[in-house]
C-alpha cells in the first residue's frame, strides 16, 4: 500500500474521530447550558414569588439537575393548563354573549 494512501486513511480516521468527539462534547455542553438556564429560571421564580428567601435559594442550589428539570416540566404543564383554562373561559364568554344576543 502506498504511503499516500496510508496517510489519507489515517487523516480520514482522525477526522471522523474528531467529528464524533465534537458531537459528544457539544451534546454535553448543550445539556449543561440548558441545566444552568433552568436553574437560573427557578432562582428567578423563587426571588420573585418568595421575595428572595435565602433558605429557598439555598435549596435550589442543592437540587440536582434532574430535579430542576422535573420542576421545569411541572411549571410548563401548569402554564399549559392555565392557557387552556383561559381559552375555555373565552369560549364560554363568547357562547354566553351569543345566547344573550339571541334572547334579546
Amino acid at each position: 500500500m502506498k504511503t499516500s494512501t496510508k496517510v489519507t486513511i489515517g487523516l480520514s480516521v482522525a477526522a471522523i474521530a474528531g467529528i464524533a468527539t465534537a458531537a459528544v462534547v457539544s451534546e454535553k455542553v448543550f445539556k449543561k447550558v440548558t441545566s444552568m438556564s433552568n436553574r437560573r429560571k427557578v432562582k428567578r421564580f423563587v426571588d420573585d414569588k418568595f421575595n428572595g428567601n435565602e433558605a429557598l435559594l439555598n435549596v435550589v442550589d442543592k437540587l440536582e439537575d434532574k430535579d430542576i428539570d422535573s420542576l421545569m416540566k411541572a411549571a410548563n404543564k401548569v402554564s399549559d393548563g392555565r392557557d387552556k383554562v383561559v381559552d375555555y373561559g373565552h369560549s364560554v364568554k363568547d357562547k354566553i354573549d351569543d345566547v344573550v344576543s339571541n334572547i334579546f
